[in-house]
């Protein structure tokens, strides 16, 4: 007989104690917006209120945001200022649709739409401004496009399917095509072009997800006289944010979402160094935040545009998307007019670019090594710099 059994017999009382169970994890809630407010319950915080220029309803239309968000951008252009709008989001929150539209609005589009994006709308702006200012102000106008996307930390050119890179010194596209836009139609154009080449897939968030980051950039080169001012507009839109347990993304998807996941974490790195005025901005840590770099903390006028989605089931994406519009809202970027120089200077500048390009070329050609992928680059870039020479030599005569 064991102790146990001897307690039993004296009468010994046996006792339990009832485990209580787990409480819920508390998690986000949306509590309400406001025309200049997101207001959220946070756990460990309660109410937290996310104040911003602007906050969009769900009812708002494309006309009204491009209005509040992306019109400035055009007016800095056209004053010769860099400008940037930037569409930031979880994947489904509506962040291309704000961008371009909805799927298919771009083709067979002859101008804007009530649902076409900000994109068009802004390449639309641009036209007109620039003809208005030739008419008004006398100005010659030289308007081109580039349009790229970042997959994977690699740069593809969507005007040709190519691959080309950002250069980590400056910034600037390299070997990517740059088209001239002299017409909403020939803009129309060339972002069809690019649609057919961008990356989308679906996950369980989002039916017809981005899976890149896409840039289209608008070059603008206003002359008078022998005085030539370039501005550049970059319209960015990211790949969603997402969490691989809710997308239920494996095999390819899974890695596409790791990639887009780090490039976002370094641009947030960037928006954080920024704000705490470090000595470090990490911009080379990623292609997509060295191209960025003259929108954030540079000289430019930057808007960003942060969707959201209203369930409570994401609510934690939407808490991360506010706190990331939050730190964006206090980064400040140096308002300054783009470099001014003679056109003819100018134009030297890239008959001597074209020459070193030439003679390159000639080496190669010498040694029988125009296999190499090097005279390719050097073809393209010496087309390119034609084309600027032409375009840039109409607007001075």
């Amino acid at each position: 007989t064991n102790g146990a059994d001897n307690e039993a017999e004296k009468g010994g009382v046996e006792g339990s104690v009832p485990l209580e169970e787990p409480k819920p994890k508390e998690t986000p809630r949306l509590l309400g917006a406001q025309p200049a407010r997101v207001i959220m319950h946070v756990p460990g915080q309660g109410v937290r209120p996310f104040s911003f220029s602007q906050v969009f309803d769900g009812e708002s239309n494309q006309e009204r945001i491009f209005d509040k968000c992306a019109r400035p951008a055009i007016v800095s252009v056209l004053n010769g200022l860099n400008a940037c709008v930037l569409c930031y989001g979880q994947t489904g929150s509506g962040k291309t649709h704000s961008a371009f539209g909805p799927p298919n609005a771009i083709e067979g589009a002859v101008g804007v739409r009530a649902d076409s994006g900000v994109v068009v709308r802004m390449l639309e702006e641009v036209i007109r401004g620039t003809e208005s200012q030739s008419k008004m102000c006398g100005l010659k106008t030289v308007v081109s496009a580039q349009y790229v996307e970042i997959y994977n930390d690699a740069v593809t050119d969507l005007l040709t399917g190519d691959p080309c890179d950002v250069s980590r010194g400056t910034g600037a596209l390299l070997n990517a095509v740059e088209s001239p836009v002299t017409s909403l139609e020939a803009g129309l154009r060339l972002l069809r072009v690019g649609q057919v080449r961008k990356r989308f897939a679906e996950t369980a968030m989002n039916s017809r997800s981005s899976r890149a980051h896409t840039i289209f950039m608008l070059h603008v080169r206003q002359t008078r006289g022998d005085s030539m001012i370039s501005s550049c507009l970059q319209m960015v839109d990211l790949a969603g944010s997402e969490r691989v347990k809710k997308s239920k993304a494996t095999g390819a998807r899974f890695t596409e979402a790791v990639g887009i996941n780090e490039s976002l974490m370094i641009l947030g790195k960037v928006i954080l160094a920024l704000v705490e005025s470090r000595s470090h901005v990490p911009y080379l840590e990623s292609k997509l935040t060295t191209l960025l770099r003259r929108a954030l903390g540079g000289a430019s006028r930057t808007s960003v545009i942060v969707c959201c989605r209203q369930d409570d089931a994401q609510a934690e994406e939407t808490l991360q998307a506010l706190q990331f519009a939050e730190r964006c809202a206090l980064v400040t970027n140096l308002k300054q007019q783009s470099d001014v120089s003679s056109a003819a200077d100018a134009l030297k500048a890239i008959d001597a670019t074209i020459s070193t390009c030439k003679a390159s070329m000639e080496s190669l050609q010498k040694r029988e090594l125009t296999h190499l992928t090097t005279f390719k680059q050097l073809e393209d870039r010496t087309r390119q710099l034609m084309l600027r020479r032409r375009a840039l030599a109409d607007v001075v005569e």
